[in-house]
């Protein structure tokens, strides 16, 4: 009965490994924002600054996705500045206006720092918890306290 009692232990910390956290963890710390400017690009000049609304989430420009009115744009992320939430975006047709839609994670918790301090370390503590978990019941088992 030990070792099903100890292979039960073993699949449930292996199906708890199996849960995104982390995913969960940063979901719950930011939310999506869309933004939309008017940004017309002279001749021969292929980017465009833009001033976002809020600053991105940990100045990921990973999580930034932009859309273009003109079909003729590829835009990119160029270059991100943290302090004046400029966005630098290339790949712009030249000598025309288009419509940009910026999408981009922002901060989503207000009104104190604890929620973020727990929610921020909640990938260390299940870790913890899911190292110690097997090793304490294994001892229980084995040890004849179980």
């Amino acid at each position: 009965m030990r070792i099903f009692t100890a292979f039960l232990v073993l699949v449930a910390t292996a199906i708890l490994w199996l849960l995104p956290i982390s995913t969960a963890a940063y979901d719950f710390k930011t939310d999506a924002r869309e933004d939309t400017f008017t940004s017309p690009t002279a001749a021969g000049v292929s980017t465009a600054n833009v001033t976002l609304i809020k600053e991105i989430y940990d100045d990921d420009t990973t999580t930034v996705d932009i859309l273009s009115s003109l079909a003729t744009d590829v835009p990119v992320v160029g270059v991100y500045t943290t302090a004046t939430r400029v966005l630098n975006v290339t790949g712009l047709t030249t000598n025309t206006t288009r419509t940009l839609s910026i999408t981009y994670d922002v901060y989503a918790l207000t009104g104190g720092g604890s929620i973020d301090t727990i929610v921020s370390r909640l990938d260390f503590i299940w870790m913890l918890a899911l190292i110690c978990l097997p090793i304490a019941a294994l001892a229980a088992i084995f040890t004849g306290r179980a």
